[in-house]
């Protein structure tokens, strides 16, 4: 039975979206590891010419062109994603990368993987776990399919993991309101969850997750990439920032699909309809400084969430 979401519910981003999906897949995926962190997980994973890999929900192929080329030459490498849209577009980034002719792209669920058991010497996800039901029985399909002796890694979400930070020279918020906020933000991504959208923390399950099936060596890296602006936005990095936050308050709308799908999560997550219209009353008052902030080009802010790849070796 392929792996599905529950009918009576929709994914809280929302990726039908041309602007959303060129933002999350894209933009914010491309930058999350620098080349010396990628360098240094390929030495971690045993990558080396020759070895066939497997992108679980490669979707525009960044982790396939990322690690799969330390396979090459000689290897194979494998796309999966369940949208032949973004299986298009992933062959076509391959294409310009130089590396199509050692890869195939396949359409599947990661939760019932289209191929024979022992089939890979590498097989990882990058930021696909995060948004599934069933996180655990991806990571045993995932499992399957690698040889003995081969690397499985999760690339994920680790919320709950270590600090989220956030700031903005447009927000003050005493230490009563900071708890409370914080506390919310903890129900909404216990909501998500619950609601069968997937698990935030999910990085920091993986670890145990990985030992109780077998899986040898163990271990993790952390990536707790910061994003941060401030005017004069010199760097490309914060004019790309920048660029991207007026894009996306030019096209969201208060009360639309992002706010009730925030607050339903909210109420899944435990928050009662007072604490939800709290949320509903501040939210309205900082949207409204940040907007006008960014339009004016005085804001500055600082972000940052925990990451994590952990990988494991099948016995």
């Amino acid at each position: 039975m392929k792996h599905s979401r529950p009918s009576d519910s929709k994914h809280p981003i929302d990726y039908s979206n041309p602007k959303v999906r060129r933002e999350i897949l894209t933009r914010q995926r491309r930058d999350i590891w620098t080349p010396e962190q990628v360098e240094s997980l390929a030495r971690h994973l045993k990558l080396k010419p020759g070895l066939k890999l497997l992108d679980v929900g490669c979707g525009h192929g960044y982790a396939l062109r990322t690690w799969g080329r330390y396979c090459l030459p000689g290897g194979e490498l494998t796309g999966l994603d369940r949208e032949r849209s973004l299986l298009a577009t992933a062959k076509r980034f391959c294409r310009r990368g130089g590396i199509a002719d050692s890869c195939r792209f396949v359409e599947g669920d990661a939760c019932d993987l289209p191929f024979k058991d022992n089939s890979f010497h590498v097989t990882l996800a990058h930021v696909v776990l995060c948004h599934l039901a069933e996180p655990e029985r991806a990571l045993d399909e995932m499992i399957r399919v690698t040889r003995r002796g081969g690397c499985v890694a999760v690339f994920d979400n680790a919320i709950g993991g270590g600090a989220v930070s956030g700031w903005s020279n447009i927000r003050t918020r005493s230490i009563e309101r900071r708890v409370f906020y914080d506390e919310m933000y903890l129900r909404m991504h216990d909501g998500v969850r619950k609601l069968g959208h997937g698990n935030f923390e999910v990085g920091c399950w993986m670890p145990s997750w990985m030992e109780a099936r077998g899986m040898k060596d163990v271990d993790v890296r952390s990536n707790e990439r910061v994003r941060w602006v401030a005017p004069p936005y010199r760097s490309p990095a914060q004019r790309v920032t920048i660029r991207s936050t007026r894009e996306r308050i030019k096209a969201f709308e208060p009360g639309k699909f992002i706010d009730r799908a925030y607050y339903r999560q909210l109420r899944a997550g435990g928050a009662t309809e007072a604490q939800v219209r709290r949320v509903r009353r501040g939210s309205k008052r900082e949207y409204e400084r940040f907007a006008g902030a960014v339009e004016d080009r005085t804001i500055a802010f600082a972000s940052s969430g925990q990451f994590w790849c952990i990988w494991g070796f099948k016995p």
